[in-house]
């Protein structure tokens, strides 16, 4: 009985190294790895944070392969834009961040929720919308039947915790969990839930995500 046990350790742990190294691999090839157990589910919510352009073809065939039932992007729609130290880019903002809500949009998604940042224009994304719901200063939603608290920021979220609260902007508030409440963050990782389990599933963006969005140092956190 113990040899069977340890044999099953092994088997594990052997997934999770493969996995990880599957992972790096399309990460390096700027792709996003797709584990098995997330193909074909009908209740995943996705959620992806501060986008540069050099990532959109990845995250559309994500969202192609993966069929999300509901997508949440926690702000910066064109992160490659500092919108907010440099309005004359307005002419770049809007072309780019146009091509990631249509990518969103264009999906199978039955809801998508968009949380502004401080890099978005927010009456302008309104014009560019047709069937996502925006939200300017952080909320919370009924999603599967969990509460979930989205913002651009973390230091909203602690203030009103709910079962899952959603953030980006900041790469330093990695993911974790107090207790029964979960704490993503859209920047350090791509997160998807299963709506069913509420189990929470951490992909990795493609290599040199973070230098598009920061050129190696992100100004204005």
């Amino acid at each position: 009985m113990g040899f069977s046990y340890d044999m099953m350790g092994e088997g594990i742990l052997k997934e999770k190294n493969m996995k990880k190294l599957k992972q790096g691999v399309y990460s390096a090839l700027g792709r996003i790895y797709i584990p098995e157990e997330l193909r074909g589910r009908k209740d995943l919510i996705l959620h992806i944070s501060d986008t540069p352009l050099a990532i959109y073809p990845a995250i559309r065939r994500l969202i192609r392969i993966m069929k999300p039932k509901v997508i949440i992007h926690t702000g910066d729609l064109a992160d490659h834009i500092k919108l907010e130290f440099n309005e004359n880019l307005m002419k770049e903002f809007l072309s780019d961040a146009r091509k990631i809500i249509r990518i969103m949009e264009f999906s199978s998604a039955q809801e998508i929720y968009l949380a502004m940042g401080n890099h978005d224009k927010v009456a302008k994304v309104k014009d560019m919308v047709s069937r996502s719901t925006l939200i300017e200063m952080g909320g919370v939603v009924k999603i599967e039947g969990y509460d979930f608290h989205l913002s651009h920021y973390y230091e909203d979220v602690i203030t009103d915790p709910r079962e899952y609260n959603l953030y980006g902007h900041n790469p330093e508030k990695k993911n974790h969990k107090v207790r029964t409440r979960w704490f993503l963050n859209g920047v350090s990782s791509i997160n998807v839930i299963e709506g069913e389990s509420g189990k929470v599933h951490e992909l990795r963006y493609p290599w040199g995500t973070d230098s598009y969005r920061y050129r190696r140092v992100k100004s204005g956190l």
